[in-house]
């Protein structure tokens, strides 16, 4: 008898749960579902944030990077500047880019350590700035020149590394604006 009274109540409820249960799990998923579009959105929002801290980093480093190798390749302005006003380009990104690295990509890192070992020879000893690498002889003839200049270079250009490691530097930093190259 006791079963019969256990398949009764069951017959009753069986309908509520029906009804009920559905709805339960909706409201649960619902819930879930929110919480992982919080989750998503708080991520893009700090994607965002890093995005636009880069961007305002790159607009300070922009310009000297710029001089740097077009004073190595010697395009553009280049005849304007003199070897010290580029060892000072040197220092302002370097100094930006080391303060900031928490900022870049490893694989950015690494394309700009590998840029500028291209351009400069550095840890040459006691307070002895770092060495350009470009022909001091192409860089003589201009008005500008002074003979203390020369102590600057250290020669063995290579202009297709020199493209080269532009040229991923350049993509690196558009991977991580988030803009593929």
């Amino acid at each position: 008898m006791r079963e019969i009274m256990d398949v009764d109540s069951w017959l009753k409820v069986a309908p509520i749960l029906a009804i009920v249960s559905p709805i339960i799990v909706l409201l649960i998923s619902g819930l879930w579902f929110n919480r992982s579009l919080e989750k998503l959105k708080s991520r893009l929002q700090a994607s965002q944030a890093i995005v636009e801290k880069r961007a305002n980093i790159y607009v300070d480093i922009q310009e000297p990077l710029n001089d740097i190798y077009s004073y190595i390749k010697r395009v553009g302005k280049w005849k304007t500047l003199t070897p010290s006003d580029v060892i000072e380009c040197k220092r302002k990104v370097d100094q930006k880019m080391h303060a900031t690295r928490p900022f870049w990509s490893k694989q950015m890192q690494k394309s700009y350590k590998e840029f500028m070992d291209i351009c400069f020879v550095t840890n040459q000893g006691h307070a002895i700035n770092a060495g350009i690498v470009a022909e001091v002889a192409k860089f003589q003839e201009l008005d500008s020149w002074e003979s203390e200049f020369t102590a600057y270079f250290t020669g063995e250009f290579d202009e297709s590394k020199l493209d080269k490691a532009n040229d991923k530097l350049m993509s690196s930093l558009s991977k991580d604006f988030g803009v593929d190259s």
